[in-house]
């Protein structure tokens, strides 16, 4: 079976599920606008670069990739996004593809103009299946109109590489942390002004704490400024750190935090990672991210935006080893028993089985009008026996 991805290329997730691809022995064609790095992906995977740059590349660059597919001999073409590269697949008039939503794309990028909201409507509508990686998410799909097949499939965690240290740490210096890309939506703020408060209680300050957030973005000075102000030199900016190394930096804290403020926060990958190595997780009530936490059980779902609530939150646990461990433990357990890595990329080559065996007048029901189901480009991309294989 040859799959085409249409992706960001540099993106952690795009490598991570073509790579499993390649790996499971499927054909991958990886089509993009942004050069990859080859050496972060399998040498199995063939890549082909789309050639317009800009505001109008994802409409000009939709005959090429038509032309791309169709040579290519691809049996599906599985997109990423339904925004920019949803669109783009849309008005190339390629019927047999899957749609992979992300999160802004449907909760953000509908809203920006009728434009907008047209494209991804489109890219929703015509697709044969939808995934999406949250329950959350999904219904918010259903929003958009489309009501029927929708599938959750998570971005699941390898716990071979994500797993607890050997020994655990002590609990002094006892270290909050988040691996999180420093913008605003993210409720980095919260984060700094939580751990802050906690700081006022003397039994937490005796644990002598820090506070590590790894990641860059566009508001670390922001943020910096503010650790000043209130931090008393406990909050420590790691920078940007490779996914390869993300285990290891979790294994040095005790708690991990994550307290978006957005809805377009569909689904935590880095907590699952967190509860993978056992750390007991705190989380704000932000879109898919109580979905991946068991309040009371594998970590504490608090409100967003609330400083004093991540504070009794942090000085609950700091204050209590036995639930800490308790919580790691039960939360590897859920990510084991729901978001095993292989067991998610086993369900997507299910499910593309499925689609390359689907008639191609099957498609999206919706409550709006018909849709034109094959874009502007017409003509037809007969799928390979690859059901069969």
């Amino acid at each position: 079976m040859k799959i085409a991805v249409l992706a960001v290329a540099t993106n952690i997730h795009t490598i991570r599920w073509v790579n499993a691809l390649a790996e499971r022995g499927l054909d991958v064609l990886l089509i993009t606008q942004q050069p990859p790095r080859p050496s972060d992906y399998h040498p199995a995977v063939a890549f082909r670069i789309l050639p317009f740059r800009g505001p109008l590349a994802y409409a000009l660059n939709a005959p090429v990739l038509r032309y791309v597919f169709d040579r290519s001999g691809a049996d599906l073409l599985h997109v990423h996004y339904a925004g920019g590269y949803g669109a783009m697949a849309w008005l190339s008039g390629i019927r047999r593809r899957l749609v992979s939503v992300w999160g802004g794309d449907v909760y953000d990028v509908p809203h920006r103009s009728f434009l907008h909201r047209g494209l991804v409507l489109g890219a929703l509508r015509g697709a044969l299946r939808v995934t999406s990686t949250s329950h959350v998410m999904a219904d918010e799909v259903r929003r958009l109109g489309i009501t029927e097949r929708i599938d959750v499939i998570p971005f699941g965690v390898d716990t071979g590489r994500f797993r607890a240290a050997p020994e655990r740490s002590p609990d002094r210096p006892f270290i909050v942390g988040t691996v999180k890309s420093l913008q605003r939506k993210y409720g980095i703020d919260t984060l700094i002004r939580g751990f802050a408060a906690a700081l006022a209680d003397p039994a937490f300050a005796a644990m002598d704490p820090f506070l590590h957030i790894a990641g860059e973005g566009e508001a670390r000075a922001e943020y910096e400024r503010l650790a000043r102000e209130l931090g008393q030199g406990r909050i420590r900016f790691e920078g940007h750190i490779d996914h390869g190394d993300v285990p290891d930096m979790l294994r040095r804290f005790h708690v991990y935090v994550a307290v978006s403020r957005d809805d377009s926060e569909s689904f935590g990958v880095a907590i699952i990672e967190a509860s993978a190595c056992e750390l007991p997780v705190i989380v704000s009530d932000a879109g898919g991210l109580p979905e991946v936490v068991d309040h009371g059980s594998t970590g504490l779902v608090i409100p967003r935006d609330s400083p004093a609530e991540l504070a009794r939150a942090i000085g609950r646990l700091a204050a209590d080893a036995h639930l800490r461990r308790r919580m790691g433990e039960a939360g590897r357990e859920r990510v084991q028993r729901k978001y095993e890595w292989s067991a998610c990329v086993e369900r997507m080559i299910a499910l593309y089985r499925e689609l390359c065996a689907t008639p191609l007048g099957v498609s999206i029901r919706t409550h709006g009008p018909p849709s034109e189901r094959t874009g502007p480009f017409r003509r037809n991309s007969a799928c390979k026996a690859a059901a069969a294989e």
